[in-house]
């Protein structure tokens, strides 16, 4: 299964002013990929890396192409993980367990993300993801059901 991933200039509960950068389905966690988002020192050097990440990946969603990806429209935060800049900062968070420094979550220790992974079951009112200006439709994940003969 995918750790799926979104990116936004600003807070993304914030719907008239977020800005929604694209999503990618596999590998969206922190240590990962992702890291080097935690490089962007201004809103510019984050919209970089984030194409930067969209020229590496074939499973990138570009809102240009188009619409949010994943089936939950009503709830954004249901997507695994969410990096957004802003107060100066990279940060992200899992399902919603508030945003943290992406720098701080990476150089933290076990204690620290154990206790910031504690918080998982604490989910906010529902944020609809952004619409896109394209075909909806973007890259998912796919699930095999597989019953043995009998």
């Amino acid at each position: 299964m995918g750790t799926r991933a979104q990116f936004f200039v600003g807070d993304p509960q914030d719907i008239e002013n977020r800005e929604w950068l694209g999503c990618i389905a596999w590998d969206g966690y922190p240590d990962g990929d992702c890291n080097i988002l935690a490089e962007a020192k201004n809103a510019d050097e984050f919209r970089a890396l984030v194409k930067q990440l969209a020229e590496t990946r074939d499973d990138f969603c570009d809102p240009a192409k188009f619409g949010f990806p994943f089936p939950w429209k009503d709830n954004l935060f249901l997507t695994d993980c969410t990096y957004a800049f802003l107060d100066g900062e990279t940060k992200f968070t899992y399902f919603h367990n508030g945003f943290v420094s992406i720098n701080a979550y990476l150089s933290g220790d076990d204690e620290f993300r154990g206790s910031y992974n504690e918080g998982l079951e604490r989910l906010p009112s529902n944020v609809p993801a952004p619409s896109g200006t394209g075909k909806a439709g973007g890259p998912d994940s796919i699930i095999v059901v597989s019953v043995p003969p009998y």
